[in-house]
């Protein structure tokens, strides 16, 4: 591709991306949905293989073995860079200094709720470069690669009122077993690409097989009265063939109705799933079960072109409306991946993965994980919520929360495990702030996602709350703030997700 050849697609991502969004909420049998002017033969290859059972069957080997767990094991830290402004040197010293133990309530793991003599083990952090970090996760070992692994990056205090503190990103560059522990390797860097130290939320979590995944009880809804869409730009109306499968629970259409003003209770079925793709320039691939988890289904990964990837989740599972999607790049270099969007039809969901190196759209791995009314651990959740920023009106397409006050989440792409209803507000550009009522609770771990387009990067932090009357959990807000390939303040839609888990034993 030629200079100018790249430099008018680099200039055209923004209107793909609102071509994708206008279209993003349609689901059918056959429309893509993803906002690029492709043959779409391409990549939509038929699949008819199902899988008869489950993904795999299920492993002998203990957990803390460098084997295949035969129980889903999961583990996440919040980490601060030692010396950081305004918080105590808690991880992450110098380069080259042993490990610094991440303290408990910052850290849960299924070793810890499982109990035994490993149970009082803590995950460790060391800075191996600037930017660089290795996070340790003891006791939960899974030989050759398993799992799967999100980092997100996080602000440091006070950035979220600002719009001069450079936004850092971080993404994955390995993971992988150690003796009984399972480690995970992360980069962080600035806009330009160049390594830059962060504060970062990792999270690793390994299902040997989907029937083990544990429903996460919710309650009814709270009677929360929805809040008005202030006036935005007129909407472009979805074209009546641009309708969800029957199957799908919110509504019988994927435009806004007045089902979508407050949040649904959170499935008893929630979905869950999780790949690795390592086949950045290949054609078609597919994850094996050992790296990928989904199910009663199979995961395809299509590449559309240079940095542009379909991922097929085929399964009754998937052939619904409703996701959290998080996605982070693979490698210790500066390419980085977003989600660009997602169609649904009558057998499957896919979701379109963008990954670009600055303002270039550019091949790479990637490791995507999938919830639906589901926590981002598979077991052991106190409390989970998770919600997409970008909002619809009725008969409308997918657009910017406006600013003023707060309105509620889209219902489809929204979950909250006291069944409240999620909210959403725009702050300036670039600035959004997320809150999930009721679920606040430690130890605790969120991670973001920017959504749209392959050249955003965002960074976001959980604020402080007010204390809540007896005790009471109290809402978490998590406010993100994004930016273009250039480092400036630019507005991205983002899934957000945080989750909980039971924090360390009291003697």
């Amino acid at each position: 591709m030629t200079r100018a050849a790249r430099v008018t697609r680099v200039a055209g991502a923004l209107g793909c991306a609102a071509a994708l969004f206008a279209l993003a909420a349609c689901s059918d049998d056959g429309h893509r949905g993803d906002g690029r002017s492709r043959d779409a033969a391409r990549t939509a290859k038929s699949d008819s293989e199902r899988l008869r059972g489950a993904a795999q069957s299920p492993s002998t080997t203990p957990t803390g073995s460098a084997g295949a767990a035969s129980a889903p094991v999961w583990g996440f830290a919040s980490v601060t860079p030692a010396g950081a402004p305004g918080t105590a040197p808690t991880a992450a010293g110098p380069a080259g200094t042993a490990p610094t133990a991440v303290p408990p309530a910052r850290s849960a793991g299924s070793w810890r709720t499982a109990g035994g003599s490993g149970a009082a083990a803590q995950v460790t952090v060391a800075r191996r470069q600037t930017g660089g970090y290795r996070v340790t996760f003891p006791g939960i070992a899974v030989a050759a690669g398993r799992g799967a692994a999100i980092v997100t990056a996080l602000d440091p205090a006070g950035a979220a009122a600002t719009t001069t503190t450079p936004v850092v990103s971080c993404h994955v560059v390995r993971w992988g077993a150690a003796g009984r522990d399972e480690q995970v390797d992360l980069t962080c860097r600035d806009a330009a690409g160049a390594p830059a130290d962060s504060a970062f939320t990792a999270l690793f979590t390994h299902v040997p097989d989907t029937a083990s995944v544990t429903p996460i009880p919710t309650r009814p809804a709270s009677p929360v009265s929805p809040a008005p869409l202030a006036s935005a730009a007129t909407p472009v109306t979805a074209s009546s063939s641009d309708t969800a499968s029957s199957s799908d629970t919110a509504s019988s259409s994927d435009t806004a109705s007045s089902s979508d003003t407050a949040s649904p209770q959170p499935s008893s079925v929630g979905a869950y799933a999780y790949l690795r793709s390592d086949s950045a320039s290949a054609a078609t691939s597919r994850p094996t079960n050992a790296y990928s988890v989904s199910g009663p289904g199979t995961i395809e990964v299509h590449r559309v072109d240079a940095g542009h990837y379909t991922v097929d989740l085929t399964g009754p599972a998937f052939a619904k409306n409703g996701n959290n999607l998080q996605v982070n790049a693979l490698g210790d270099g500066p390419v980085g991946c977003n989600a660009l969007g997602r169609v649904v039809k009558t057998d499957r969901q896919s979701v379109f993965v963008g990954c670009a190196h600055g303002s270039v759209w550019t091949d790479s791995p990637f490791v995507l994980l999938y919830t639906s009314g589901h926590a981002l651990i598979p077991t052991g959740a106190a409390s989970f919520g998770h919600a997409f920023t970008g909002i619809t009106r009725p008969g409308g397409p997918i657009q910017q929360v406006p600013p003023g006050p707060p309105v509620n989440a889209w219902a489809w792409y929204s979950a909250n495990s006291t069944g409240a209803t999620n909210q959403i507000s725009r702050l300036g550009v670039g600035r959004y702030q997320v809150t999930f009522p009721g679920i606040s609770r430690t130890p605790s771990s969120l991670q973001v996602t920017p959504y749209g387009e392959p050249t955003a990067r965002c960074a976001a932090a959980e604020l402080p709350a007010a204390a809540a009357a007896g005790g009471a959990p109290t809402p978490v807000t998590v406010a993100v703030r994004c930016v273009d390939a250039a480092g400036r303040p630019a507005d991205s839609y983002a899934s957000v997700a945080y989750v909980s888990a039971p924090g360390p034993a009291t003697p």
